[in-house]
């Protein structure tokens, strides 16, 4: 399975500090997703699913840390994931987005882990999502802006216990 994350440097030539940025920030959002991975300092490998069925991360997922700007909801379904975002006064639907899945080994049935970019037209969002030994998913963004606004890049880490769906109609159409 092959995910493209962002435009090559190649078709990039006039902003070589725009590459080296993105090679960097590629290197780090797979380089985290490996880490998270990890349990131990064993030989893991990280191993990509495809339909692998039902997993420990399907459900509703509802934020316990409730700040501005962050996701609020998380629906996870085998590697779609489709996220809410806590804007007033409602919630800010992402939309579907595919994901790769990876498990904890090679011989891993089901996902631990999953990574999932999206292009919001100001900016480029990697997102990690982990399931955690205390059954809460823990979710890391990472956040490029690409729209000349000099704002730093950022990455926010919260968490998220299983829910029921929201229950306003704007969280789920």
């Amino acid at each position: 399975m092959k995910v493209h994350v962002a435009p090559t440097c190649n078709a990039i030539h006039s902003v070589p500090k725009f590459c080296l940025k993105l090679r960097a920030v590629q290197a780090f959002v797979i380089t985290t997703v490996i880490i998270l991975g990890c349990s131990s300092l064993d030989r893991v490998s990280a191993q990509a699913f495809q339909g692998a069925g039902s997993s420990r991360m399907d459900g509703d997922w509802r934020s316990v840390d409730h700040a501005p700007g962050n996701f609020a909801e998380i629906v996870i379904e085998g590697n779609n994931i489709h996220p809410y975002a806590a804007c007033n006064p409602t919630a800010c639907d992402w939309g579907v987005i595919k994901a790769m899945s990876f498990g904890s080994s090679v011989q891993s049935a089901y996902p631990v882990a999953l990574l999932a970019q999206v292009n919001n037209g100001f900016d480029q969002v990697w997102i990690t999502l982990r399931f955690e030994d205390d059954d809460r998913l823990r979710v890391e963004t990472f956040n490029h802006f690409t729209d000349g606004s000099h704002r730093a890049d950022y990455s926010f880490v919260s968490y998220f216990e299983r829910g029921a769906p929201s229950a306003n109609p704007n969280v789920h159409p």
